[in-house]
């Protein structure tokens, strides 16, 4: 506090600074300070709408070039920071943001970065949001968004959603929180859904038979001209645009090789540039794993060498790291695996030569847990195994090495949300 030449006043605190340092922090006070403002000769300078604890750390931190940064403070220090340009500071809370930026606060990180001109930490929060759309729709922050909001986001083409049902499930959500008030803006939300690209069976059984629906003309015309898509020929849905553009992934597409007859060879192909790019696995060689890819992540589970493996190795695509988890709780090669929503799902193989398993087990990624679930009506082994419309086809395979080798031509479904 000595030769101290200014005291900021914030509410009842009073903040002793030197001009000099302030000024050298941030250009905020140096435009204060070295022009000819009123504060540029008061010795106290009063700071409206500032919190004294925010406007201290500030301080603290022009002389000694630390701050500490939380979950606390970081929205107060990012504004306080913004508003006297105290660029470091500023630049530090959008970083640990960026670090936060999960389902349940996107929207309002990119609310906030929009009103405090963080155009870097708006971007991160857009990707996070339209990548896991179908888990940010269903947040409280979703139902608090204002219109132009809602329609800005649903018009997305890099919306990530298994089927366009989705986005309408996001936007009926969001008209019925607040029906009453969000009534005049029904057609313009429901003007972003592509109803063109809804089965023909979700439209005529859940679309067409939504209250909301029926009851709004101009919404039921466009059920209607998205049910008529589907009687078109290919070669006449080509000539339609409206409402039939694909929401797209932002990432590029990768189609991966994990495996073979060298231990720790991985490659991955580009169809965008038709290159191969060599990825260096630091686990040993396994065969007849299964392998499938959620969220940046891709899963190597199951597979053996003399033995099954029990560890699932993971191989994230954007830090292009390296990292094992838990396998399946029943070690075993020749599995099929597929993810969805959030769960990967494994079924069938066989213990090293042993006839093929009925085994039907998830591991939740978001918990990190295994669980099994109803086994398959067949015991089946390198088969087949994707999802596709909240459902899960398991086809093929054979039973196995000690059943005379037969090969099956049947198909079985999964339903995740009854768990049959």
């Amino acid at each position: 506090k000595t030769l101290c030449d200014v005291i900021l006043m914030v509410q009842e605190r009073k903040i002793p600074a030197h001009r000099v340092v302030l000024a050298s922090a941030s250009h905020f006070f140096n435009l204060m300070f070295t022009t000819n403002m009123l504060e540029s000769k008061s010795f106290e300078v009063e700071l409206k709408d500032a919190e004294p604890d925010i406007i201290e750390q500030l301080v603290e931190f022009a002389y000694t070039a630390r701050i500490s940064v939380n979950s606390n403070n970081v929205q107060s220090l990012l504004d306080a920071a913004n508003q006297y340009q105290i660029e470091p500071v500023k630049k530090m809370c959008v970083d640990f943001l960026k670090e936060q930026v999960d389902a349940s606060n996107c929207l309002g990180i990119s609310v906030l970065a929009e009103c405090l001109d963080c155009p870097e930490l708006k971007a991160t929060a857009d990707d996070f949001i339209h990548q896991h759309f179908t888990e940010v729709y269903k947040t409280d922050e979703f139902l608090q968004l204002d219109v132009k909001r809602v329609t800005h986001l649903l018009n997305q083409d890099t919306l990530t959603v298994r089927a366009e049902d989705q986005v309408y499930d996001a936007a009926v959500r969001w008209l019925k929180y607040d029906e009453p008030n969000r009534q005049p803006y029904m057609v313009d939300i429901l003007a972003k859904v592509r109803f063109p690209l809804i089965s023909k069976n979700f439209l005529s059984k859940t679309v067409q038979a939504e209250p909301l629906i029926q009851d709004n003309p101009e919404c039921l015309k466009m059920v209607i001209s998205g049910m008529r898509y589907h009687l078109l020929s290919p070669e006449d849905r080509e000539e339609l645009v409206e409402g039939t553009r694909p929401r797209r992934k932002k990432h590029d597409y990768r189609i991966a090789l994990f495996g073979g007859s060298q231990p720790q060879s991985c490659r991955y192909f580009n169809p965008k540039d038709y290159s191969w790019t060599d990825i260096r696995c630091p686990f040993e060689k396994r065969r007849d794993a299964a392998c499938v890819f959620w969220d940046n992540v891709v899963y190597i589970l199951g597979g053996s060498q003399l033995f099954p493996i029990k560890r699932m190795d993971c191989y994230n695509v954007v830090k292009d790291s390296w990292y094992s988890k838990l396998g399946p709780p029943t070690p075993r090669d020749s599995l099929a695996a597929c993810a969805a929503e959030g769960k990967i799902y494994t079924s069938g193989g066989s213990e090293v030569g042993n006839s093929a398993l009925y085994l039907f087990e998830c591991y939740d990624t978001r918990t990190e847990s295994w669980h099994t679930k109803p086994s398959m009506l067949t015991q089946r082994c390198s088969h087949g195994m994707v999802e596709a419309n909240g459902l899960i086809y398991v086809c093929g395979g054979s039973l196995g090495n000690n059943v005379s080798g037969r090969v099956l031509n049947s198909c079985e479904v999964y339903d995740p949300a009854t768990e049959t």
